[in-house]
């Protein structure tokens, strides 16, 4: 057989390489992860199951007031343009409208009450850095982390002379709102995702 639509050893070998290729790369990407500061909104699911049950509609983002969530286009294709909140650029004010909004549950409904947000939600947990701290590293004093946090004296609470401050992992929530309130350029206190 000839012609331009014949089958040829070539073409054939050309094909499964492209197909090799094309799934080669499908498997490096989906290795690729997301930076551990990319937080999930607050209610959702275990990662696995929130992948599979989130269907990118986006629904989460149009109803979140201060527009933390946002839709990054990874290059891991499971996570592809599903929401993510980055609490050093826009921090969550845990209003949760976005459990409401999710047509499929991947974001769980949760009563806009500080009991059961604390019960409910851990988007992550936050890391200090005491030497660009400017009330640990004594540069001068600040509290705003604490003065922001909706957990005062639980989540967050200040030490020492100098009223510096100490994270508690399992009373905060990790909505970032001491994150984005941080006035060091490179925010001192970064959450970071559990799982």
């Amino acid at each position: 057989m000839s012609g331009p639509n014949a089958i040829t050893r070539r073409r054939l070998l050309g094909v499964a390489a492209a197909g090799a290729s094309t799934a080669a790369l499908g498997v490096a990407l989906k290795a690729k992860a997301a930076p551990a500061t990319w937080l999930r909104p607050p209610g959702a699911l275990a990662e696995d199951e929130f992948l599979e049950r989130c269907i990118r509609c986006f629904r989460c983002g149009e109803v979140c007031p201060p527009r933390c969530i946002t839709f990054p286009s990874l290059l891991a294709l499971a996570e592809a343009d599903t929401p993510y909140v980055v609490a050093t650029d826009v921090a969550c004010t845990l209003c949760m409208r976005c459990g409401d909004a999710c047509p499929t549950g991947a974001l769980v409904p949760i009563a806009p009450r500080l009991s059961a947000i604390a019960a409910n939600v851990k988007m992550g947990r936050p890391v200090l850095d005491k030497d660009t701290c400017f009330a640990w590293n004594r540069k001068q004093p600040c509290h705003l982390c604490f003065d922001v946090c909706p957990w005062q004296n639980q989540a967050v609470r200040l030490v020492t002379e100098r009223l510096a401050p100490e994270f508690v992992d399992d009373k905060c929530v990790g909505c970032g709102l001491c994150s984005e309130a941080c006035p060091v350029e490179e925010p001192s206190i970064r959450i970071e995702r559990t799982t």
